[in-house]
């Protein structure tokens, strides 16, 4: 799941319009693919909302609309948040949208062991 972090004026009347976007994305790629549009509270005046894409959407939309690749940012993710704000521009909806979190591999400690490239004489030869 990619996480999407978004803020407008009033998300109860603008939560359509989001839904209705992204259903014309999962129509345009033939797929139900699982997103979800939520609210995150509100302060100073400003809605603050989440959406939840599948990275499986992003793929299939990255096919089929291939001006996602195109974009500025260097991941997939990062590019296909440029792209969605453009495409929110383009039916005049102002949206303040950026990537709040993506899947990442967990790794634990170091991939190389220390004993296999190092050693106690290569130390002694360095003082």
């Amino acid at each position: 799941m990619i996480i999407i972090s978004g803020s407008c004026l009033n998300f109860n009347k603008e939560r359509k319009k989001i839904i209705e976007l992204i259903e014309y994305l999962q129509f345009s790629v033939s797929s139900q693919i699982n997103s979800e549009v939520s609210s995150n509270g509100a302060a100073l005046g400003w809605d603050f909302f989440n959406i939840y894409f599948d990275i499986s959407l992003i793929e299939k939309l990255r096919e089929h609309f291939p001006e996602i690749s195109k974009e500025e940012g260097i991941t997939l993710e990062q590019q296909f948040v440029l792209w969605l704000i453009k495409q929110f521009k383009r039916r005049n909806l102002d949206y303040h949208l950026k990537l709040s979190d993506i899947p990442y591999e967990n790794t634990k400690g170091f991939r190389l062991d220390p004993n296999n490239y190092r050693d106690d004489s290569l130390l002694e030869d360095l003082r």
